[in-house]
């Protein structure tokens, strides 16, 4: 059944997008430590794919996330859910857990001053550290889904990198992904006015689109797209 809250429903809908989620993973594994700090990790869509890691920390300011996280990796002793707002300095108290890398995906649109989240992530990483950032992109897409699960903005990869390397980042790589939903999401968010992702719909474009696309994207990166990757590296002279 799905669940009446939205955030959460939102999060079930996307937990069928596992040829999505490989796809992303194949983008940025050359990047991913041992030790990772996940931030917004929801109900643990993407931290499932990170069960192989000597420890996750799976970070969340939705207490009943945090609760679903805990159910869903209660066997896992690498996996800790912990319950903190990035975009409080209370961010910095994950220290102690001396991450190598930090992974935030579909996160950063939703903290109004992306800026000072973004030092905060540079300063919890250690010397060689990586921040890893997965964020929806151009901003002439916004629309109805967006403002219904909290997104302040969507990203240009100028804006982003500008704002990575200004909280001390060296950017490793910057790219688009995702051609076809880039279509897909302004038909549904700016022409057909939709409030809600299709369950339907996201089952279609995984089973269907995404392995092809894939290939593609592979061979021909897009100079557009629906999302927008991005690793910075903290390397402290």
């Amino acid at each position: 059944m799905s669940s009446s809250d939205p955030i959460i429903r939102d999060l079930e809908i996307m937990t069928g997008a596992v040829n999505y989620r490989r796809w992303i993973y194949s983008q940025i594994k050359e990047y991913l430590g041992q030790r990772i700090v996940e931030l917004g990790a929801g109900i643990g869509n993407f931290t499932e794919m990170l069960l192989d890691r000597e420890q996750v920390v799976a970070v969340d300011n939705y207490a009943p996330c945090i609760e679903y996280l805990k159910r869903r990796f209660s066997i896992y002793k690498n996996i800790i859910p912990v319950n903190v707002d990035i975009s409080t300095p209370a961010l910095l108290e994950l220290g102690h857990h001396s991450p190598d890398t930090i992974v935030c995906l579909n996160v950063l649109e939703h903290v109004m001053d992306d800026v000072t989240a973004l030092s905060r992530m540079f300063n919890l990483l250690k010397k060689g550290g990586r921040l890893v950032l997965f964020v929806p992109a151009f901003q002439p897409l916004y629309g109805g889904i967006d403002r219904l699960v909290g997104h302040h903005r969507r990203y240009s990869k100028k804006e982003l990198t500008k704002k990575l390397a200004g909280a001390g980042f060296k950017i490793k790589t910057a790219s688009y992904m995702n051609s076809i939903g880039f279509v897909g999401w302004f038909l549904n968010n700016r022409v057909f006015g939709k409030k809600e992702e299709s369950s339907t719909q996201v089952k279609f474009f995984d089973r269907f689109i995404v392995p092809w696309l894939r290939n593609v994207e592979h061979v021909i990166k897009p100079p557009f797209g629906m999302s927008l990757i991005a690793v910075g590296g903290r390397e402290d002279n």
